[in-house]
């Protein structure tokens, strides 16, 4: 248990992730279709006066937290908050999202908690949900995972270059 590493600080490592083989991989997939990702954090397409951007993230390792402390109500937030964070660190405006659940087995009490942290988060970004999917696959996933997509619309002269600065705002 967690209880005899007190005095430590838990580590991706720690868990079972390997950052820096995820970004290798991460690296070898956009090659492989040629991205034209243009910053950091966001893809963006030139739909003439304005850039539209798309950033994916999922809940990832704080899903075993969750579990642990039996309380998914925060997960939905978590995965809405990871995608806006994409979009506004590029400068681009978050405006809609869609997610993906992929869960082994039906469990309306999870599905519930995960459904009112994602309501919240939408309300709180200002998002509208145009949409997901709930896969249920006990072959391919055990226990659950939550991804979204979030979709932003920035003006041209809105995009940071680099790294987001403070009192930078979309």
């Amino acid at each position: 248990g967690m209880s005899d590493r007190d005095d430590e600080e838990l580590t991706y490592a720690d868990t079972g992730v390997d950052i820096e083989a995820s970004e290798d991989a991460t690296a070898a997939l956009l090659e492989a279709f040629g991205s034209d990702l243009t910053t950091e954090y966001a893809g963006l397409l030139d739909i003439g006066d304005r850039y539209l951007a798309l950033a994916t993230d999922g809940v990832g390792t704080k899903l075993l937290v969750a579990e642990a402390i039996d309380d998914y109500s925060t997960i939905g937030i978590d995965c809405i908050a990871m995608n806006v964070n994409d979009l506004v660190a590029a400068g681009v405006t978050p405006v809609a999202f869609v997610d993906y659940l992929a869960i082994d087995e039906p469990d309306e009490d999870v599905t519930n908690e995960v459904g009112e942290g994602l309501a919240v988060g939408l309300e709180t970004a200002d998002l509208a949900m145009l949409g997901g999917e709930t896969a249920v696959m006990p072959e391919v996933v055990t226990g659950f995972d939550l991804a979204g997509t979030c979709a932003g619309l920035a003006e041209k002269d809105e995009i940071f270059e680099g790294e987001a600065q403070v009192g930078d705002v979309p």
